[in-house]
């Protein structure tokens, strides 16, 4: 099955690890300090630039995340998600970083981030992504597409 991972690259050298740094606002990536940042809780911060940069209203986004409104008002006051809530945000965060990396541009990844597809059963890759199964099917079609596999 292909994943992406950060220790596939040093220090998340690639431009999905830079992409994340980005959003985390941190030089380290790796899965372990991932876990940990999950756990404490990833700042409200991350949810609302990744919101900007999917274009989604920060309602559609957390209706994605089944976060509701009463709950995303209250993550927003306390400046950040539990650990369940942290832990679907965090699958969208690397399914972000690694379309930009394969397909080499911002508006390229949200546009096939968006945009429903054979691959997916005629879903679209944020659609499917609720799950972790259903990030892994994305984030192997992206490993298909970066080596030119389209079936």
């Amino acid at each position: 099955m292909l994943t992406w991972t950060p220790e596939a690259a040093p220090n998340g050298a690639g431009l999905a690890g830079r992409t994340i740094s980005r959003l985390l606002r941190s030089k380290e990536v790796s899965l372990q300090v991932a876990s940990r940042r999950i756990e404490e809780g990833l700042p409200f911060r991350v949810f609302a630039e990744l919101c900007e940069r999917l274009r989604f209203t920060q309602a559609e986004f957390a209706a994605l995340l089944r976060i509701s409104e009463s709950t995303l008002y209250r993550r927003k006051a306390a400046g950040r998600f539990e650990a369940t809530e942290s832990d679907r945000l965090w699958r969208y965060v690397v399914l972000y970083a690694r379309a930009v990396e394969v397909l080499e541009a911002t508006d390229a990844a949200v546009e096939w981030l968006h945009a429903p597809g054979l691959a997916l059963g005629g879903l679209a890759p944020l659609a499917v992504a609720k799950d972790g199964p259903g990030a892994q099917r994305a984030l192997a079609v992206l490993g298909r597409m970066e080596h030119g596999v389209f079936g």
